[in-house]
């Protein structure tokens, strides 16, 4: 596009219309010269040659409508009938192309050629009137052709090709043979979608347009082609309003020559019905045509030269889609832009957020235009753009960004729309070409390389933190543009700009995804997290793994986790037991936090809920904000640190206390170096490690070795139940103990954990042991909860606990939960089950026999004396809880 300002006051049609817009006698837009292609009518002639035999057998089959065949009989005989012309033309496209909606303009010309216009026209009227079937060949055709276009109500020879070259060669007519072919039309105009069609034809019959117009929408109007014929046949703007919005169009791929003709003829009056159509993607469930009917719709919207038209396409910012367009009318209409833009640029939401960028953008590009400008507009732009950095000269920007080097910027992306660059020290930004030029290097990121040296040192050279709002401002970007880039990079970019916070929120983004649209975008936002190479990209894998509720999320993030374990020759638990952050707490598990007068401390309960101490020792519910008297800088950084102090340990406590709970049930065991590197002297598990109960193995345990329950006392000491201090053991293993474990001991423990006033983060001492029977023990099935009706809700938790769904029987629905245990596989059978595609969909379930297969040896029977006794008391505890409450 030119870089010169256009006349914004006049209609100008974009270049790529020219092939879009249908053309129309009398019209505003000049017709051209047009006259039947000869070289095309000799093709049509050489193929009708060839499948005329194939066109005889379909005429003569029995199941063919008889009046279509009789028609198309006389038409290969010579005689001059349009309705056999039609039925000949439908059939030998089909033949030739195997497509059951194949159309070929190419028998526009054969026919205008061979027979003349007015003739042409009246058979083109009745081709959509005709349908040939499905069948790949002419000998597997059940039926030949049908006469039953009509009421399906598609117009796929008006609506493509064959109509626009019908429609020219008419506008192009002469006057005589003009008014020729519009009298013979008349005689076609039968059921709707017909009449239709012939308006389309010849717009200039506007009374034959008021006639459709008038006639009462039939069932499913907007879900027909209809409405797309009418639009193109309006003339003026009191039809347009007759007509009402433009909604619910099915065909996005056919939309663009309609909205460029309404643009062509009716220019600012077609703004707000566009618009309305716009907002409403109703019937959209293909996001490849929903893809085109917005760009067709921001098309015709932004070629009309109007202050209203260029609101409409603001006031839709953060749509798909619509940020691309946006730019595109700012730099067609860059005053206007100036104008308008700030009416949508104060306030916080994505809309101010992306005008306000957009302002930025057109008053950086084009200054002139802001000097020249009124006093109340660049009033206006300067309360918008207040608080900007001023630009670095030359010599301060990194020379890698001096220059283009990758890709000069995308469309969606003008640098002005984002938020600035600062450099280190952040009182100088990076000016506008040089953002530029950083957008152009970042087109080469993917999720596992890394930046070259050069680029490297560029990004070193800028603020950390306006980096990380740049690089994240632009995956909004690329987004709200609809995410026009298949290639990622725009996400895979965050890698380089956007630091330990990007992989946070990337996390945060995987974890809280609901379904499967849209799921691509997270999908690959783990691969950023893996290619990151740091610790916390892993920790938000193992919370996505963990957390998240798409399988598909949950499945890649394991995937990647387990081969991230295997380059540290870990398992995946060892990897997890790394991977605990230590939210920047002091060795002691604490925060210090400092007003300047006033300092605080954070300290943690049973459930790592975050609480603050004052100075004088009191215990406080929350942080205060800063006061007047406190210091400026310290305040509030230490207040900013507190609060994200609580939404990191909001994501990690749970999955860590649900962790250590799985560890005790599973009798996990740690080698004694571990336990204390990762547990003891960690900052933050620290305070679950001291409410709980371990056991100490040596190494000759499992051959009557000694085994020691111990406590870790608030100096990191080790204490028995006797409160007495044990030597800290140099070998063997640790594990957390089990109340089957401590046997009697358990309630000496619970009297020392009373007495300390020791809450504990799940049930450990005071958790309900159970045992099978004898008879249980024995059997494959278990029978004790048979029958019991329970809340699927309350079955689908058991998800978190390591169960899952069975594999998919007939009909889509899954009829048991599964979990692999220590000794078996166990089975909860339960009736009707979990429809794969919505598993919550039946309220409640009825559990049957709970079953376990495997053994101590492969020949063993499948019996549940093969489970230990502590997975035995668990698995009852789980049905036990399962069923709590719940009637037999």
């Amino acid at each position: 596009m030119s870089d010169q300002p256009r006349d914004e006051d006049v209609l100008v049609i974009p270049d790529a219309w020219r092939d879009a817009l249908l053309p129309r006698r009398g019209g505003r837009t000049p017709v051209p010269e047009t006259a039947p292609d000869g070289a095309e009518a000799e093709r049509i002639r050489h193929a009708l040659e060839v499948a005329r035999p194939d066109v005889e057998t379909v005429l003569a089959y029995g199941t063919t409508d008889r009046r279509l065949a009789l028609a198309a009989e006389g038409y290969l005989r010579g005689e001059p009938d349009a309705l056999g012309a039609a039925v000949v033309a439908v059939a030998e496209t089909r033949i030739r192309t195997g497509a059951p909606y194949a159309t070929d303009p190419a028998w526009v010309d054969f026919l205008a050629a061979e027979h003349g216009l007015a003739f042409a026209a009246r058979a083109f009227a009745e081709f959509d009137g005709i349908q040939a079937p499905w069948h790949d060949s002419v000998a597997d055709w059940p039926w030949a052709v049908l006469h039953d276009g009509w009421s399906t109500r598609r117009a796929h020879w008006t609506l493509n090709e064959p109509g626009r070259r019908m429609r020219a060669l008419l506008a192009a007519a002469g006057d005589d043979e003009y008014a020729a072919a519009v009298e013979g039309l008349a005689r076609h105009r039968g059921p709707r979608l017909q009449r239709l069609v012939v308006s389309f034809l010849v717009p200039t019959r506007q009374d034959w347009v008021d006639e459709c117009c008038d006639e009462p929408e039939p069932r499913d109007y907007w879900a027909s082609d209809e409405p797309l014929l009418l639009w193109c046949a309006l003339g003026d703007e009191a039809r347009l309003e007759r007509l009402g919005p433009l909604a619910r169009v099915e065909y996005g791929t056919r939309l663009r020559p309609v909205v460029a003709t309404l643009v062509g003829e009716l220019g600012a009056a077609a703004a707000p019905a566009l618009a309305a159509a716009l907002h409403d993607e109703t019937w959209y469930h293909d996001p490849a045509e929903a893809a085109g009917r917005r760009r067709a719709l921001l098309e015709g919207l932004g070629a009309i030269p109007t202050d209203e038209a260029f609101r409409l396409v603001i006031e839709a910012l953060g749509r798909p889609q619509v940020l691309v367009a946006a730019a595109e009318m700012c730099e067609r209409f860059p005053a206007r832009a100036l104008r308008v833009l700030p009416e949508f640029g104060g306030g916080t939401s994505e809309r101010a957020r992306l005008a306000a960028g957009l302002l930025n953008a057109c008053a950086r590009a084009r200054p002139e235009l802001l000097e020249r400008a009124g006093s109340e507009t660049r009033a206006a732009v300067e309360a918008v753009l207040e608080g900007m950095v001023a630009e670095a000269p030359a010599a301060e920007v990194p020379k890698a960004l001096l220059k283009a080097a990758g890709t000069a910027t995308p469309v969606w992306a003008p640098p002005g729309a984002l938020p600035q660059v600062l450099l280190k020290g952040r009182e100088r930004a990076l000016p506008l070409a040089a953002t530029g030029h950083l957008i152009g290097a970042l087109t080469r990121a993917t999720p596992r390389r890394k930046p070259n040296a050069a680029v490297r040192d560029a990004l070193d050279a800028l603020d950390p933190r306006s980096l990380f709002e740049f690089g994240w401002a632009l995956l909004g970007l690329w987004r709200a543009a609809g995410e026009p880039d298949r290639a990622g990079w725009a996400l895979a970019q965050l890698g380089w700009t956007g630091g330990d916070e990007a992989v946070r929120r990337l996390g945060a983004m995987a974890r809280s995804w609901t379904g499967q649209e849209g799921i691509r975008l997270p999908l690959d936002g783990l691969d950023v997290l893996a290619g990151s190479g740091g610790d916390v990209g892993l920790i938000q894998l193992h919370l996505v793994a963990a957390k998240a509720k798409p399988k598909r999320l949950k499945k890649k993030a394991a995937k990647l986790l387990a081969a991230a374990a295997e380059a540290r020759g870990l398992t995946p638990d060892q990897l997890g037991d790394r991977l605990v952050p230590d939210l920047g707490l002091d060795a002691e598990g604490g925060m210090a936090l400092d007003y300047g007068p006033r300092r605080f401390t954070v300290g943690f309960d049973e459930q790592l809920r975050p609480y603050v101490v004052d100075g004088s020792g009191k215990p406080r519910k929350t942080l205060p904000k800063p006061g007047a008297k406190d210091d400026p800088e310290l305040a509030p950084a230490a207040y900013a640190a507190f609060t994200g102090l609580k939404k990191d340990v909001r994501a990690a406590a749970p999955e860590q206390i649900r962790r250590l709970e799985r560890a005790m049930c599973e009798q996990r065991r740690w080698e004694t170096g571990d336990f204390r590197a990762l547990f003891v002297e960690h900052p933050l598990l620290w305070h679950i490690v001291r409410r709980l109960v371990w056991l100490h193995e040596d190494d000759a345990a499992g051959e009557g070795g000694k085994v020691t329950a111990f406590r870790v006392a608030e100096d990191r000491t080790l204490a028995d139940a006797a409160d007495e201090t044990l030597a800290p053991p140099a070998a063997g293993g640790v594990r957390i103990a089990h109340p089957l474990h401590l046997g009697e001991a358990v309630k000496a423990w619970g009297d020392v954990f009373a007495d300390y006033e020791i809450v504990q983060p799940f049930a450990q001492l005071g958790r309900p042991v159970y045992a099978l029977t004898e008879e249980e023990r024995g059997a494959s099935v278990l029978e004790r909860v048979k029958d019991v009706t329970v809340p699927t809700g309350r079955l689908l938790g058991l998800e978190r606990d390591g169960w899952a769904r069975d594999t998919a029987e007939d009909g889509g629905v899954q009829h048991a939960l599964v979990r692999e245990l220590p000794g078996g596989t166990v089975r909860i059978h339960v009736n009707p089950g979990f429809p794969v595609w919505s598993p919550a969909d039946w309220k409640e379930q009825t559990i049957g026999a709970v079953s376990v297969r495997g053994g101590r040896a492969p020949a063993a029977p499948h019996r549940f004396d093969a489970l230990d006794d502590v997975t035995a008391s668990e698995l009852l505890l789980t049905l036990s809880t399962l069923t709590e409450g719940s009637v037999q």
